[in-house]
């Protein structure tokens, strides 16, 4: 039964402050509003653009709706992954996902590595703290737009007061205040878990065997959606995680919360979508909680093809992006448009970026001289690609204390391997993993082949003795 009327909006969605929707531009001043990169909003949707969806991952919003529904009727739980390079899409899809009216069974519950829990040392008794804390956030939120009581409300937090205080011994005396203070306190003390996850995590492990420690959580869980199901009814609990694929979390995390304790997330009794790092996700294949049939890929949108030439699709499809979001012919000459979208390499996130970036220097030229063309022009575009050009570059280096302990000579020869198409170039290594993360290696559409990335392959000719073999497929940025 549908919750009250309501559609499957998320609960991290209905907290989210509101901010302006996307307007489009056909002016220099109106391209901070069109290329915002914040992922699509539902209410966005005339942004969204079907052809790249088709060229990044055919029917995959069709495919994530039907298999979570379909499990949901056969009496399994979905545990699914998500997963592809920064830029790709994937919060777009889940925003997509998650406000989709069939949805409206499920209470949907949205987790982010890197805003709720800390990015460089949470656990997975952080993540199953945090499930529920969230999932009792949202059952309070979906009576409240219901507008009735939550009457398991107090025995919920009760029972996440008395399970989740021993993790953080500094709170248990803010637990005792909390049971003076009735629901507020309790509420109060869970922001201050949640507060504590987010910039420290939980600090039990050295104290209480980490196998009691899971037991305890997962029976809270249990006990949190039996509640949950209570109060509103026949519903599916749906539990996303995001960003957990981003760079900044060490893979090591990784490995303890979706391998060492793959049958802890395996066991839960919700539905699971989680996004991960392709590499990751092709290492550990069936050591991880997810199904394989529940495994979906969004590919890279190529600009050249396997052989280095232009693919004339891929750039369609990016400039289709585009197109709705400004007047094209007003705001970029057509070489500087071509420039950004090859600099891009298919990278929303960045492509929005240098765009932004790019228009901004144009208004600048444009107040300083005037009767100059009132657009974003060739002179800014290589200016901007420049620019990230040498960001790229750096990051494809190795610092002193890096956890990346790859050289540089290392990811080269890789890098050159994929280039040329040699065999078992595709086959995962640590180097092709870092040059993943980096995305100087993209990971294609449809067969899911690799590339290099055309900003990998300007460092590649700036680097080699022969730089002319790595012409194709770059920039040009010498002409």
């Amino acid at each position: 039964m549908a919750l009250g009327g309501t559609t499957g909006l998320s609960y991290r969605m209905m907290l989210q402050p509101n901010r302006p929707l996307l307007e489009k531009a056909n002016s220099l001043e109106g391209i901070p509003k069109a290329f915002r990169p914040n992922p699509l909003l539902p209410e966005e949707k005339e942004f969204y653009s079907e052809e790249i969806e088709q060229r990044r991952a055919k029917h995959l919003y069709r495919k994530l709706k039907d298999d979570l529904k379909q499990s949901a009727q056969l009496g399994f739980f979905f545990k699914g992954v998500l997963y592809g390079n920064r830029g790709t899409g994937k919060s777009t899809e889940l925003n997509r996902l998650t406000a989709d009216p069939d949805l409206a069974p499920y209470l949907i519950v949205r987790l982010d590595a890197i805003d709720q829990l800390n990015p460089q040392t949470f656990s997975v008794v952080d993540v199953l703290s945090l499930i529920a804390i969230s999932i009792f956030e949202a059952c309070e939120a979906a009576c409240l737009k219901q507008g009735r009581r939550n009457d398991a409300a107090t025995k919920m937090g009760q029972d996440l007061q008395d399970t989740l205080a021993p993790y953080f011994p500094e709170l248990q005396g803010a637990e005792q205040r909390g049971r003076t203070l009735g629901g507020l306190g309790e509420l109060n003390l869970l922001q201050t878990v949640k507060l504590q996850i987010r910039l420290e995590g939980q600090t039990k492990t050295d104290v209480v065997p980490q196998r009691e420690n899971l037991a305890n959580l997962s029976g809270l869980l249990g006990r949190l959606i039996r509640l949950a199901q209570g109060t509103l009814g026949e519903m599916e609990i749906l539990v996303v995680g995001e960003n957990f694929d981003k760079e900044q979390i060490p893979r090591k995390l990784l490995e303890d919360t979706f391998v060492q304790y793959a049958t802890v997330m395996r066991s839960l009794p919700v539905h699971l979508l989680f996004t991960l790092p392709v590499p990751f996700v092709y290492s550990y294949s069936e050591r991880l909680p997810f199904h394989r049939e529940n495994r979906y890929a969004i590919y890279d949108v190529p600009v050249f093809d396997k052989q280095h030439r232009l693919d004339a699709a891929g750039r369609d499809a990016l400039l289709d992006v585009i197109a709705r979001r400004a007047e094209t012919g007003k705001v970029f000459e057509n070489d500087a448009l071509h420039l950004l979208l090859c600099g891009s390499g298919g990278d929303l996130f960045l492509l929005f970026a240098m765009i932004v970036k790019a228009g901004q220097l144009a208004r600048y030229r444009y107040q300083d001289q005037v009767g100059t063309p009132s657009k974003v022009t060739l002179a800014e575009a290589k200016l901007v690609v420049q620019e990230q050009l040498s960001i790229f570059r750096n990051e494809l280096g190795t610092a002193p204390g890096d956890a990346d302990p790859t050289d540089w000579e290392t990811k080269r020869k890789k890098l050159e391997a994929i280039y040329r198409d040699e065999p078992g170039a595709d086959i995962p290594d640590p180097a092709l993993y870092q040059l993943l993360r980096r995305r100087a290696v993209l990971f294609c559409n449809g067969v899911g082949r690799y590339g290099v990335h055309p900003m990998a392959v300007e460092v590649l000719r700036e680097q080699s003795r022969d730089g002319g073999k790595f012409q194709a497929g770059g920039l040009g940025l010498d002409s």
